[in-house]
């Protein structure tokens, strides 16, 4: 059979819906045609995409596969329909907040040098951290996503596009006023005594000091406080006697403005990867394909001196 774009919205919509019911309700046509469609997808497909249960519809394994497929398809006939009609085709981005600083000025500034060419789309930004923005990639919610991974490239998963562009070390930060500020050089065991503001547990920045700490045969850190917020633990920084971690970039600019001291210590906490991930079918779709060339070219811009 040839498939069309109704196959497609009726299978993502049951799939985000979780119910054949609900799909009907949702795309405003009777339930029967919904189950008739789904019934001719699976039949071109020799097999089974949902397994029907008493709660609702499931992906089964080879419904998965299809459905993030679909997703991407759908997507793209959105941004088609929207050229047709003369209007800017949207492009998702997610972005952890570390990256906002490196990247985000960048790319504006060149989306607004190029506003009025025939190749110009619309942003809309999801600031979030990971994890969030790994599942809206999965999920096809998400075209792109600048995001950390404590397993790197490799952990993410080969059904996705991974591209590494910078890597980034997180530094020991304290008060300007604060005793430590003045030392020239701290053995990272001796800063256990004091108290400190850290990322809130399972974010990549947690995992990655926990790991290191383990690595070096040191008791895990227990912060007095925990935030999802850069902007939150340097305000804590700057005004207490707190230690914290923030990426390079950002201590660097922070440190300048005479708010937090970067702390020499040794040994120094790892770098980590910040990475772009994508839909495979992204770089064939020309909208996607003009917005990722612009992040990695942000990318170098970052990585020059």
């Amino acid at each position: 059979m040839r498939f069309q774009r109704r196959h497609m919205e009726v299978l993502v919509t049951i799939a985000d819906s979780g119910s054949i019911h609900k799909a009907a309700l949702q795309l405003g046509i009777s339930q029967p045609a919904v189950s008739k469609v789904l019934a001719d997808i699976e039949q071109g497909f020799g097999a089974r995409l949902f397994e029907r249960t008493a709660s609702g519809s499931a992906l089964t394994d080879k419904g998965q596969a299809l459905v993030a497929q679909a997703r991407f398809l759908v997507r793209s006939i959105e941004r088609l329909d929207l050229a047709a009609q003369s209007e800017a085709a949207v492009v998702r981005f997610g972005c952890i907040p570390r990256a906002m600083r490196t990247l985000m000025p960048h790319i504006v500034n060149r989306m607004a040098e190029a506003a009025h060419s025939a190749a110009s789309y619309q942003l809309k930004v999801v600031e979030e951290a990971s994890a969030a923005l790994l599942a809206g990639i999965q999920s096809a919610s998400l075209d792109f996503a600048v995001m950390r991974h404590v397993g790197g490239e490799e952990a993410i998963g080969r059904q996705l596009v991974v591209e590494r562009l910078y890597d980034e070390r997180p530094l020991i930060v304290a008060s300007a006023r604060h005793p430590l500020a003045k030392r020239r050089q701290i053995a990272l065991h001796s800063l256990l005594q004091h108290r400190w503001v850290l990322p809130a547990v399972a974010t990549t920045s947690r995992t990655v000091l926990d790991r290191f700490c383990q690595e070096q045969g040191l008791p895990l850190i227990q912060p007095v406080m925990e935030t999802r917020s850069l902007d939150s633990s340097v305000a804590l920084v700057a005004g207490t006697d707190l230690l914290s971690l923030l990426p390079e970039s950002l201590a660097r600019w922070y440190e300048k403005t005479g708010l937090v001291s970067v702390l020499r210590v040794a040994p120094a906490l790892p770098s980590t990867a910040v990475l772009l991930v994508s839909d495979p079918q992204a770089q064939s779709d020309p909208t996607l394909a003009a917005f990722r060339a612009l992040v990695l070219e942000a990318a170098a811009s970052a990585r020059s001196p």
